[in-house]
């Protein structure tokens, strides 16, 4: 079977062949000696994987939490920060729907109240107006970094400035599963307490994977509804939480799936962050400048600054019988329906959108196939109009 054009990238990206064959090495250890031996002959290199991380991230090693994904390692922070009745949680407009749900679930458990921040003509978040909108009583300021339905980045060091201007003692989090490894990143330019990324997307780890990043500001005052003997020890009878990011981790985790995503985050390092997002940026805005010119599609991006990626529609035909006829031609892409941001999609009163994502594996010629493949798709929807 031919390998496909992989157009989705910022919903799964294709591991290197190097961290497939690492991961299936140590899965074959743990056959050959047994799961604990195997993870014990490796137990330098998982705990090197903190460094990797606090390298890419900009921070210290003990700031570094690994989790199993996104939504586990955002929902496990989200309830480790103490919401009470009256506090109040701003999101961004581009919120994904799993941040959504986690902040609307401790908003109903602890009686504190959401609401969307205001967003200006571009639809990222007016900074300004934001910091107008701060009072004592805002506990969480939560910003999902490229929301997943337009390529839109929002000002997120713009953001985290202003909020340490106007001294608020609001938790600053961010969704950055979309930003990691296509822009730089340094939370201590950023100003944020929370940073949370799967590594599946464009850091190209492999699923059931994420990383974070917990100030010490934070880490102190978390109190954990999970605690095993990762996050807490035994300490004269009682459990003592750790005082670090360590306090969101679990004992058990799959090895083979950690090394991979420590290898990609060696990747990652081994490349410059800025000429990274130059590259990707100039793929991104090639196929969009080409797809802009196919009769019958709709450009759905929003933005001054936009990611590496293109959010389109086919007139005349459903996103989802799109993405089935490029698969066909062995083409992938993504498509995302309402439920993925909600705030955002309803907004605008759409209901579904593609969206094809780019790195460094695509090339000219595989962006010239997909534009011949919508450009086919389109003309045929029109003809049977």
């Amino acid at each position: 079977m031919p390998p496909v054009i992989h157009f989705n990238h910022a919903g799964a990206s294709i591991l290197a062949p190097e961290t497939v064959e690492l991961i299936v090495a140590h899965l074959r250890r743990e056959a050959e000696l047994g799961p604990m031996e195997a993870g014990a002959a490796v137990a330098d290199r998982l705990e090197a994987g903190y460094a990797r991380a606090a390298r890419l991230l900009g921070c210290a090693a003990t700031d570094v939490a690994f989790g199993t994904g996104h939504g586990q390692l955002y929902g496990d922070i989200l309830a480790s920060v103490p919401l009470k009745a009256g506090d109040r949680v701003l999101v961004s407009r581009q919120e994904w729907i799993g941040n959504v749900l986690a902040l609307k679930h401790a908003c109903h458990v602890s009686g504190a109240s959401m609401s969307v921040m205001p967003w200006d003509e571009t639809t990222a978040v007016d900074v300004e107006a934001v910091v107008r909108s701060l009072d004592p009583d805002v506990k969480i300021v939560a910003l999902t970094w490229v929301g997943a339905s337009g390529a839109l980045i929002n000002p997120a060091e713009a953001l985290g400035k202003a909020l340490r201007q106007a001294k608020s003692g609001a938790f600053y989090m961010i969704d950055a599963s979309q930003a990691i490894g296509q822009l730089p990143v340094d939370v201590s330019e950023i100003g944020c307490d929370v940073l949370v990324a799967c590594g599946r997307k464009f850091l190209r780890g492999p699923r059931g994977t994420a990383l974070a990043y917990i100030s010490p500001r934070l880490a102190v005052s978390m109190v954990p509804r999970r605690v095993d003997d990762r996050s807490a020890k035994l300490d004269v009878g009682r459990a003592a939480i750790h005082q670090s990011a360590q306090a969101v981790e679990t004992a058990e985790f799959a090895v083979a799936l950690r090394l991979g995503l420590i290898d990609s985050l060696e990747r990652a390092l081994s490349l410059n962050a800025f000429d990274t997002r130059v590259k990707l940026n100039a793929l991104a805005t090639e196929l969009r400048n080409r797809l802009t010119d196919v009769p019958g599609v709709n450009i759905l991006d929003l933005g001054r600054d936009k990611a590496a990626f293109v959010t389109f529609a086919v007139e005349g035909i459903p996103c989802q019988r799109v993405k089935e006829l490029l698969a066909a031609r062995g083409i992938t892409i993504g498509k995302n329906g309402v439920g993925y941001t909600p705030f955002d999609m309803d907004i605008r009163g759409i209901t579904e959108i593609l969206r094809a994502s780019v790195h460094f594996g695509n090339t000219d010629t595989d962006i010239e196939k997909l534009v011949q493949a919508v450009r086919e798709i389109a003309a045929e929807a029109a003809e049977a109009a």
